[in-house]
This record gives C-alpha cells, sequence and structure tokens, in this order.
C-alpha cells in the first residue's frame, strides 16, 4: 500500500528531442553571431547563460507550470568539435510531474529554433541545416 502511494507522488520525468540543426557560421561574425543567439532567444521568454567554456549556451523558458505537472523548454548551442566554426542546436522538452508518459507525445518540434535559425539566415550571421540522424 506504501509503495503505491508513493509512486503516484514521485510522479516521472519524459523529455523528447527535435531534430539537431547545425549553425555554420564565418569565424569573423562569432561574436555578434553569439549575441544574436541570445537576444533572439532572450525575446521568447528563454533564460540563457553560458555552460561551460568557450561559446556554449544553455536556454530554457517554462511551457506550463501547473502544481501537478510542468515542462521546460531547453535549447543548448555548443562547438562541433570536429568541424571549425559550426554549432549544434539541440532542443528538447522536459516534462515532470504526476501526468504519466503514456499521455504525453514523445515527439517534439521546436518553433523557436526555427525562429532562431531563420534570424540568423536574415542577418546572414549563420546558416542551419538539420543534422541527418
Amino acid at each position: 500500500m506504501l509503495l503505491g502511494v508513493s509512486s503516484v507522488l514521485v510522479g516521472c520525468t519524459n523529455v523528447a528531442g527535435d531534430a539537431i540543426r547545425v549553425i555554420e557560421a564565418p569565424a569573423e561574425r562569432q561574436e555578434n553571431l553569439f549575441a544574436s543567439i541570445e537576444h533572439t532567444l532572450r525575446a521568447s521568454g528563454y533564460e540563457c547563460h553560458a555552460a561551460g567554456e568557450g561559446h556554449r549556451y544553455r536556454c530554457d523558458k517554462a511551457l506550463r507550470n501547473l502544481f501537478i505537472h510542468q515542462t521546460r523548454a531547453v535549447i543548448e548551442v555548443f562547438p562541433d568539435a570536429d568541424v571549425p566554426d559550426s554549432y549544434f542546436v539541440m532542443a528538447t522538452r522536459w516534462d515532470e510531474g504526476l501526468i504519466p508518459g503514456e499521455l504525453i507525445s514523445s515527439e517534439y518540434h521546436s518553433a523557436d529554433v526555427v525562429a532562431l535559425c531563420k534570424a540568423l539566415e536574415d542577418s546572414s550571421l549563420g546558416r542551419c541545416r538539420v543534422e541527418a540522424p
């Protein structure tokens, strides 16, 4: 009986990810590139901070904040160690709470990453491409 009650109170965590994208940007535009990334994501409601050394950013925002369930979107940007002037962009959705995983979609497509890529291309700071699985 106690085990059943504790499992209801603990809840669950589910993570779904969007397609990985790669930003290709000329070296001379790096500073403007990251200023634009941070500005665009902050304007979309994200809180951003540097994550580690180099050009590594982690941004997140609340999508749902209910007493029984919270959902956050997380966008991470970090350098591709193998290709100079290229950066990976990973977007994930984190669901935590009392809603069972079976009732949450396992698919996630970040409109914010699409808007970020469009803003970078429109300003000629970089170009995004979807990384093949």
